[in-house]
Formats: C-alpha cells, structure tokens, sequence
C-alpha cells in the first residue's frame, strides 16, 4: 500500500540505503532532541543548581544506540506488526481524508473539521513511526519467509537430483530414524492386461434371435411337441405362465411351426422381436379435442412412421385426458420425436409411457400376459 509517496513493501524488502537512511533519521532527531534537552538544563541551571544534563544526555545516547537483540523469527514478527500498523493507518487514514473533503464541501462546523485533520495527522504520525522503525530494523533476515521475500524452490532445491542444497544455512540434517529410507530400484516389468469380453467381439453381427411361439396348455400337449420335434429337432420348450415357449431356430421354421399349429387348430400367442415392438410414447398439453388423425399426419411429416395413436382416459369418471399414446416404429431417427416441443404452434411434452404395473388381458379371449395384437 501506498500513502504519500511512501510504500512498506520497500521498506522490509529492499536491503539498499539502509544505513545512510537510518543514519539521516537517527542523527536529526539525536541533534534536536538534544539542542532542546540543553536549552532546558540551560535555563533550570539558572533557576536549580540540580546537574541533570549529564544524566539525561546519557539516557538520551543510551536510548538511540541501544537495540535490544532479537533472533530471526523475532525480527520477521516485528516487521509483519509494523506493515500491519502502517496498512491499518493508512487505510484509516484515507477513509479519514474522504470524510475531511465531504465535511469541507458540506461546509460543516469547523471545531470538527480541526478534530479530523487532527485524526488525520496522528494516523500520518503512527506511519510516519512505522516506517522509521522498519528503517531501523532493515530487511528480513528469514531467507524462506514467503511474506517479504519472494524466493522460488528451484533456488533451493536442485530440480535435476531433487535435493536441497547442503549450503544453505537453513537446511537441517535429521536424524536417520525420521529421514525416509532409500528404496531400491526394482526393474519395471509390463502390467499384463486381458479383455475378459473378447469372446463376445468373435460372435456373429446380424444375429437377432427368433421371437417365440406360446402354444397354450392342453390336455393333448405332449402329442403336439412330439410332432413339432420330429420335424423340428433343433427347437426349444419350456412351460411359462401358463403357455409353452417353443424357441424354433430360424425364421423358416418359425413359419412352418405356426402353420403346423393352425392346421391343428391349436391355440397360440405370437412373441414379437425386441427390436419389432413399437417405441411408445405420451404427446402432453394438446387440446382434448385433438384430431387423432390429424396428429398422426403432422407426426408422420416430421419423419416419424406412427403405427397407432389413441387417448388416454379416465374409465372411472368416462372423461377423456390430454394425453394422446403414440405407437412409433423403431427406424433410424424414431428416438428424435422426444425433440419435438411444439405441435400447432402449441408447446407440447413428449415423455416415455409408464406402464402400470398390473396383469396384462387380451381382450380377444380375455387371458392373461399377452394382448389382442398377436392372439
């Protein structure tokens, strides 16, 4: 910080001009301290025969060469307590000075403007102080204090062996139990990795697996697998909820399977391939009124193939909501309809459908775990 002309950092930093500066202070103020210390004895001489003038100019010479010995850390406090009282002072003594120029030009009293430059002059007074007692003092003797000396580890530290420099005052040599032992260099041998997912990288592309065919249970079960597996051998059965899941191994044969079964006029329900089921989704915020077939036109323009659109509602009350279910067919830009924010110019919210977790009914022939689609 700075304050008339004066700054603390070169104060405690800069090593140069020290003595003539402290010399110039010290003389002056030795000079008239002691011209008026005389005057005085002069003048009670003529008044009291009492000699003081010896004992006071021994004090006076005692007092300006006498500097009490401090070590290192003594002296690096000290000069952090003088900057200390010099920002304090100066800052006190600017907020002092703004307030001096608001009082001249609010034209206040003037008794108080004198009691403010007073304040003013004593906080000018401590720095003045300050700064002669860091004259006095000089620079820090700590070479490693961060706060007055800006010194980097390279000029300590050799930065090729990464060890500090054995001619420096301030390196201590510890005892061998707390210094760190010396670890051998042991030869670096390669980390071998393995990917334990590399058989699935050898599996063939373009392999989706055949949907199931659900034949239901009957009492003549036994004889329609045994004809299925004549013919088909290679094919799967395992009994869920209340259906058999035949697994046939390719598409041909799925084909001939479920004519088979048709022929016997056997009961059965279609799977469908993962990637065959449809995406759906909820279009919120349109008006209940909505045109289904209108939505499907401005949806199918976007570049989205709808399969089927219906209305959700609220079977209890008979009331319609503003929520419309949409069927989108899985093709190479089907998840970009989540991008869609207005319809009509309306804003609208497009999230994913949120399946109720209840039994599923077929409304063909009212079974349960499958739907009408493929009964």
């Amino acid at each position: 910080m700075e304050e008339d002309g004066r700054s603390r950092s070169t104060l405690s930093s800069t090593p140069t001009g020290y003595n003539e500066q402290l010399i110039n202070i010290l003389s002056d103020r030795k000079i008239s301290f002691l011209s008026d210390h005389k005057s005085e004895s002069q003048s009670s001489r003529r008044s009291s025969s009492t000699p003081v003038s010896d004992a006071t100019e021994a004090w006076v010479m005692s007092h300006y060469h006498y500097q009490p010995q401090r070590n290192k850390g003594q002296t690096c406090q000290e000069i952090s307590r003088c900057e200390t009282i010099i920002d304090k002072n100066q800052e006190y003594a600017g907020k002092c000075s703004e307030a001096l120029r608001d009082m001249r030009l609010a034209g206040s009293n003037s008794a108080i403007i004198n009691s403010k430059t007073n304040e003013l002059n004593s906080y000018k007074k401590k720095v003045e102080e300050s700064e002669a007692v860091l004259l006095s003092i000089g620079p820090c003797p700590v070479k490693r204090c961060p706060k007055h000396h800006e010194t980097s580890m390279e000029e300590v530290m050799d930065t090729e062996t990464g060890q500090y420099n054995e001619n420096d005052p301030e390196f201590k040599i510890v005892s061998p139990k707390k210094a760190a032992k010396i670890q051998p260099e042991l030869p670096k041998t390669p980390v071998k990795t393995a990917n334990k997912y590399q058989e699935l990288t050898n599996l063939p592309e373009n392999n989706p697996q055949v949907p199931a065919i659900n034949l239901k249970l009957d009492a003549d079960y036994n004889l329609t697998l045994q004809e299925i597996h004549s013919m088909f051998p290679e094919t799967e059965n395992k009994l869920i909820k209340g259906f058999i899941s035949i697994q046939p191994n390719s598409e041909e044969n799925r084909q001939k399977i479920i004519d088979l079964l048709r022929k016997n006029n056997k009961e059965f329900v279609l799977s469908e391939a993962r990637e065959d089921r449809p995406l759906k989704i909820v279009i919120k915020w349109l008006p209940i009124n909505q045109d289904k077939e209108e939505l499907k036109d401005i949806l199918e323009s976007k570049g989205f193939k709808i399969i089927r659109i219906s209305q959700l509602k609220n079977y209890r009350q008979k009331t319609l909501y503003p929520y419309f279910l949409v069927d989108v067919a899985k093709k190479e830009n089907h998840l970009n309809i989540y991008n869609v924010k207005t319809i009509k110019h309306l804003k609208v919210k497009v999230e994913t459908y949120r399946k109720k977790n209840r039994v599923t009914i077929c409304f063909k022939c009212s079974d349960f775990h499958h739907s009408a689609k493929n009964c």
